[in-house]
């Protein structure tokens, strides 16, 4: 079953005006004047000054829709995403960097994702000897979704390099999978990423040797880390607000492996009432078992896209003691058997 993207005019969220303010410094080296583009998006250039200052995800794509049709170049989006660097994101790119390991830096950032840029959820995992960075859509984004996955490629891509220039022997090359059609030719996308690019692939997918993830990096300090992970808790709360129960639930059941709590014991650890829980849920729209139900189907579907763990397996992580519990759950979620959606 194909998962509704959310219209661009219904999503209903904030982000920095940071990644706005890099790309008005892309028009200025080409010679444009971004006053006409912020004024478009609704966006004021005193913004720019302030770097707490958000703007709607809205006024992100206004502004996007008339910077691609203002500079008119088909290498537009992988251009906008060098102008992002890690120290480009605050906290979350400078703590990244002061991680242990790549594998420390890259799982940091995605914790963190939200406060970033980025239109995309995103998977990492490790498959046949490489670690995966999968980009899935969440929202609509019509004829701007080229634009958006070359611009975050073209900045994943830069990162990853930047943290891990050294080589290793034997070393599995860097591999780029995009799911829409070449729109110019190989040899060019392949000469921009500076690795093998295939298109019309099943899914959005950097890939990379897992053995780098093992790598220190250079900037490692665990207590500079630690500080400005405050740091980004506390933007976290300023963009979004603090977390509303369901949403408390959610990251609950997708951390935990095996038999997920019930709604009385999640609701004793927060010192409330299982009613009052209840009650805070059903204000939000939502039950528990509703929760419960789309977290573990959204796990069961990363197992089975991204791992070769068996039903079985799969059955024992999301909780069931019987598979067949587990496959007739899933087939009540997505129309589909587990099997059938694997294959």
């Amino acid at each position: 079953m194909n998962r509704r993207l959310i219209a661009i005019d219904e999503v209903n969220t904030r982000q920095s005006i940071i990644g706005i303010s890099l790309l008005t410094k892309l028009l200025k080296n080409r010679g444009y004047n971004a006053q006409k583009l912020l004024d478009q998006a609704g966006i004021s250039s005193e913004l720019l000054l302030d770097p707490k200052a958000t703007i709607s995800f809205q006024q992100d794509v206004a502004f996007t829709r008339e910077l691609i049709n203002t500079l008119q170049d088909d290498d537009l989006g992988f251009k906008a995403g060098q102008c992002f660097r890690l120290n480009a994101f605050g906290h979350i790119g400078l703590a990244a960097s002061s991680s242990d390991t790549v594998s420390d830096a890259i799982t940091f950032f995605l914790k963190y994702i939200h406060l970033a840029y980025t239109p995309f959820l995103i998977d990492f995992f490790i498959k046949e000897g490489n670690a995966v960075l999968r980009f899935n859509d969440q929202f609509n984004l019509g004829d701007l979704r080229r634009f958006y996955l070359e611009r975050d490629f073209s900045f994943a891509f830069l990162s990853t390099r930047d943290m891990f220039p050294r080589s290793i022997e034997g070393q599995k090359p860097k591999t780029i999978h995009f799911d829409f059609p070449c729109p110019t030719n190989i040899e060019h996308y392949q000469a921009l990423y500076e690795c093998p690019v295939h298109f019309s692939m099943p899914y959005n997918e950097i890939l990379f040797d897992e053995r780098y993830l093992d790598l220190a990096l250079p900037l490692a300090n665990s207590l500079t880390r630690d500080l400005l992970e405050e740091q980004c808790k506390l933007q976290e709360i300023a963009l979004f607000g603090h977390k509303n129960f369901d949403e408390k639930i959610r990251q609950i059941v997708r951390t935990i492996e095996n038999e997920i709590p019930s709604l009385e014991k999640i609701a004793e650890a927060h010192f409330i009432t299982a009613r009052t829980m209840r009650r805070k849920l059903k204000e939000q729209g939502v039950t528990f078992q509703q929760l419960v139900n789309e977290e573990q189907s959204k796990k069961a579907r990363h197992y089975l896209s991204t791992t070769d763990l068996s039903i079985e397996q799969i059955s024992t992580r999301l909780g069931y003691s019987e598979s067949a519990s587990f496959i007739h759950a899933f087939k009540r979620w997505t129309g589909k058997t587990p099997k059938t959606f694997r294959y």
